[in-house]
């Protein structure tokens, strides 16, 4: 199942993107045992789905930004992917992403909130982006 999850991903299917950065993260194999996960290659495929427009990927690359206290600029960059998937949420979603948002927003500066602010305003969505060229480090990565 990975082959093809990876063969979809290298493609640029979003969707296998998602899916492929969340077996990385977890470190699920084929073998049906758990292994060590994979960070890097997970922010990879989800960089990847995000710059897209998925809004589920978007949100997970939120959550892996704000956990990274040591990333310059994470909880920026994190603020900024939460404001770029709220506009494509709603219900119960669209309420947890504003609400995580806002929990991280409320330890920025004045500044750092308009650079996230400003970040979500200039992102416009990549078609099939494939992880080969992704910038993972600057606050404009995927935008």
């Amino acid at each position: 199942m990975k082959k093809h999850l990876m063969e979809a991903a290298s493609r640029g299917n979003a969707e296998a993107q998602f899916n492929l950065a969340m077996m990385c993260e977890n470190g699920a194999a084929d073998s049906r045992y758990p292994n060590q996960g994979n960070h890097s290659d997970a922010m990879r495929w989800l960089l990847a789905a995000a710059t897209q427009g998925l809004p589920r990927a978007q949100i997970k690359l939120a959550e892996f930004y704000a956990l990274e206290v040591e990333t310059p600029g994470g909880s920026v960059k994190a603020c900024g992917w939460y404001l770029i998937a709220t506009a494509n949420l709603e219900g119960i979603r669209l309420k947890e992403a504003q609400a995580a948002y806002r929990r991280l927003s409320d330890r920025l500066t004045p500044v750092q909130r308009d650079e996230a602010e400003r970040f979500a305003e200039d992102w416009k969505p990549v078609g099939a982006a494939l992880t080969e060229g992704l910038d993972l480090s600057g606050a404009a990565a995927g935008g």
